[in-house]
């Protein structure tokens, strides 16, 4: 096992999630989520290796979806998992009406995601079951938010970081000897 701070954590989680196809806005914020994971669960670093390799298969909330939620209707799946990380991003830059809450939300993929970037809102999931790879979650109003956590660092395992770090490596810019050229990388002037 290996002690990451937790800076470290997000640092690499945000790099693991870029290079699984999220944006760079997105990647940050599941840095901060795996940071709060982290200090709650020597699990996190299966947590981001699991949301890196479901990535690419999970549905971005639609539209008429998040309607629906706002209405307070009953939501409906539809195809595969729902991403837990851009339905956060959805919840958080429009929140949902008092009057839509509690809110079932059906057949989200690795709520854990979705609980942990809830955490410094408003809304909270209500229910959750551990590290469940699909599940139903409620959405309800949060009687205060919580503050940063501090003071712990993530474990991870010798395998689940060297897999973390290959999707990282996703984001490096190849080598050329045109940016060797033109300082970028060691080289040269390192030895001088």
């Amino acid at each position: 096992m290996i002690d990451l701070s937790l800076n470290e954590v997000e640092t690499l989680s945000a790099k693991a999630a870029r290079g699984a196809g999220f944006s760079w806005g997105l990647a940050e914020d599941v840095g901060r989520a795996a940071r709060r994971i982290a200090v709650e669960d020597d699990k996190w670093g299966h947590a981001m290796l699991s949301l890196a390799e479901h990535a690419q298969s999970f549905e971005p909330p639609s539209p008429a979806r998040a309607a629906r939620w706002r209405s307070g209707q009953t939501d409906v799946a539809i195809g595969g998992p729902l991403c837990p990380i851009r339905t956060a991003a959805l919840l958080l830059d429009e929140p949902l009406p008092a009057s839509a809450m509690p809110l079932t939300i059906l057949d989200v993929g690795l709520p854990v995601w979705l609980d942990a970037m809830l955490r410094r809102s408003a809304m909270r999931v209500a229910r959750l079951a551990g590290l469940a790879t699909r599940a139903d979650v409620v959405i309800d109003n949060r009687a205060e938010t919580e503050q940063p956590a501090t003071g712990r660092r993530g474990a991870i395992d010798d395998r689940t970081l060297a897999a973390l770090n290959s999707f990282a490596a996703r984001t490096y810019v190849p080598e050329s000897e045109r940016s060797r050229l033109r300082g970028a990388g060691g080289g040269r002037v390192d030895y001088e």
